[in-house]
This record gives C-alpha cells, structure tokens and sequence, in this order.
C-alpha cells in the first residue's frame, strides 16, 4: 500500500521434526511440551538445544539431548563464573600469566571475526558453535586452567583483572542464545556496580582486535604438547601428582622457553631440557615436527614402542597417499584456489617430516 518494501531480509524457519525425521503431531505423540522441557533443562538449555539442531536452511531435527546439552553448557559458564568470583587477590604478586592473556585475546579475536561472519549470513546454528567452542574449550577448558591459583591461592590483580575483563565479553557473545543466565551474571558484583538501566541485552557488543596467527598456532602446538604428555600419565598409569621431567628436541620455530610456565603447570612437568639427540629409555611422542620425550622409573617396552611407532608411520604413509592423490589431479590443481593448494603442500612436508623422524625412532630401537 505504501510502495516501499516492508523488509530488506526475510529469514525463514524450516519445519521442527523429531529425530527420526518424522513432522510432529500429536497423533504421533512426538511433540514434547515446550513448558515440561523448559522446567527440566531451563529456558536457556532448551534455547541452545534448539538452536543447536537447527542449521540454515533444513528442517529442524529436534532431539531432547540437545537441550541437556544446553543444559550442562549453561552449568559450565556457572561454575567458571564460581570460580572466578571465588578468586582472592594479592597485589603483591607479579603477573606470571602473560603469554595465557595474550593467547587468549587473539583467540577471541578470532573466534568473534567468525561469529559475526556467521551472523550476516543469518547462520545462527553455526554462530552458537563457535560461540561454544570458545567458552567451552578456549576460555573453561584451557585459559581458565592456564591462570587460575593453586588451591586457596591468592592471585595476582593483573591476571584476575583480565580474566573479569575476557569474562564480561564472553557473556556479551553469549547473550542472544543465553540471555536469562548472561543477564543475571552480568548484574553480578564480580564486573563493577550497575544501574538497573545498564543491561547486557544493551551493552556495546565486542569489538574484533589483533588477531597474532603466530601465537594462536605455537598455542595449538602447546595444547597437543599438554594433551601428549597426559596421554603418557594414562597409558602408564602415571598419578597426576607425580611431577615429570620433560626433554625437547625442536625441528620447527617455535619458542617453547615462552611456554613453558604454562606446560610446568597443565601438564605438571618439574623440568623440561632443550637436547639435540633422542633420549635413551625414554618415552617418545611427535607433536607436529618437534620431539619429546620422558625419561620413566621402568623399563621401556621395546616391542609396544616399535608397534605404536609402526601405526603411527602407517597412518602417515595412507595420509601422504592420499595428498599425492590430490596433487596428481590436474583438475584439482587447475580448479583449485591457490592457498588450497599451498595447504596440501604443507601437509605433505610435514607428513614427509614425520615419516623421517619415525624412521629414525624405529631404526634406534
């Protein structure tokens, strides 16, 4: 009637089914009470659940787990929030968590220039993804394990600050699929006194910093060099309090000497050596190009050794096998976007890297 279009974007919803694929109806009985599902696993697990089975552009395959699921999420920013209020601060203390803050800020920098792309393109399943990702593995997971006190610890004001600081931002990213929890954490003293008026549904949302590729890869390599040196605790049956020496023998440009107040500390290693040769009698695992090994209290099992090392090889020689397929495509390569095409080189280098380490490990033994 006005001549003027009514809306510059349309999103439309698809059809919620169960999860056998079936449209729900209540002949079929498969059409849960939105009120009983909300009373079990609350408004916001039931919010994520939801919007978990729900990628654009489908039919949204509803499954009760995913509102558990959302439930045990919206638990987890709870207990961080727990924790970090519960922290005590020393101003007498230096700031020994650095390379931790400064990880963590270009990996929000970067999982929020990922949110936002995914905004635009009114992908809002894929949104919350990232979103999870970031407050259950980078931010619970990792960062508050990397800064957090020994127990009935005090902390350093430095380091207490930023973690508030990173906190407030993840409620704000948070807050469109979380917004009963993020609202009442926000008003909570923890992050300064408020109005009634100053509401997260209004706060300025977060805004895309520097992102430092090179740090966020060295920290991914930490991370595997954390999980390795667990793996060798459980295959052992090695206590996580019994401390264990650590020797390296980089073959990339990673700093490790900047990381390993961090390692001493996830992985409980009370002293780590920088060597050019293997270790004898010692435990040995790859991450990425580098070598590590942990000298142990027994007898090295020559033969389990020989045969995880054999696997590993295995699994590269089918992995190289299928790069080469790819590389050997003309198609693949004449249609192929450059830096695709540069990754696949990549991956085929390091593969061949590790493939001659292994070599030497298997001839050594």
């Amino acid at each position: 009637f006005t001549g003027k279009k009514p809306f510059t974007n349309v999103y439309l919803t698809g059809i919620v089914r169960d999860k056998l694929g079936r449209k729900m109806s209540k002949s079929l009985g498969n059409s849960p009470d939105p009120i009983d599902l909300i009373e079990q696993y609350g408004a916001d697990g039931v919010r994520v659940g939801m919007l978990m089975s729900s990628p654009a552009g489908n039919d949204l395959m509803f499954d009760e787990s995913y509102c558990e699921q959302g439930r045990n999420f919206a638990n987890k920013v709870w207990n961080a929030f727990r924790l970090v209020k519960g922290w005590d601060v020393d101003t007498s203390l230096t700031n020994p968590n650095t390379q931790a803050i400064a990880w963590f800020d270009s990996r929000f920098s970067e999982a929020l220039v990922e949110i936002e792309h995914n905004f635009k393109q009114y992908r809002l399943s894929e949104a919350l993804t990232a979103t999870y990702k970031l407050v259950w593995d980078d931010f619970c997971a990792w960062y508050l394990e990397m800064v957090k006190p020994a127990y009935q610890q005090p902390v350093d004001a430095a380091s207490k600050a930023a973690t508030v600081k990173y906190f407030e931002q993840v409620l704000k990213l948070l807050h469109p699929f979380m917004p009963f929890l993020t609202e009442e954490l926000y008003h909570d003293e923890l992050f300064g006194q408020r109005t009634d008026m100053d509401c997260c549904i209004v706060a300025d949302y977060p805004v895309v910093g520097e992102v430092n590729e090179a740090l966020l890869k060295d920290a991914e390599l930490v991370k595997g060099l954390v999980s390795e040196i667990r793996n060798v605790r459980n295959t052992r049956q090695i206590s996580p309090k019994e401390a264990l020496e650590l020797s390296i023998k980089v073959n990339s440009d990673i700093a490790y000497a900047d990381w390993l107040a961090i390692i001493y500390k996830l992985a409980n290693v009370s002293k780590a050596d920088f060597v050019s040769d293997k270790v004898a009698g010692a435990a040995s695992f790859m991450v990425g190009k580098d070598e590590f090994f942990i000298p142990l209290n027994e007898n090295v099992d020559l033969g389990a050794e020989k045969e995880r090392l054999t696997k590993e090889l295995e699994y590269l020689q089918g992995f190289l096998k299928s790069v080469d397929a790819k590389l050997s495509n003309e198609r693949f390569v004449q249609n192929a976007k450059p830096e695709i095409i540069e990754n696949e080189r990549n991956k085929k280098a390091d593969a061949e890297t590790k493939m001659s380490i292994i070599k030497e490990s298997l001839a050594g033994l």
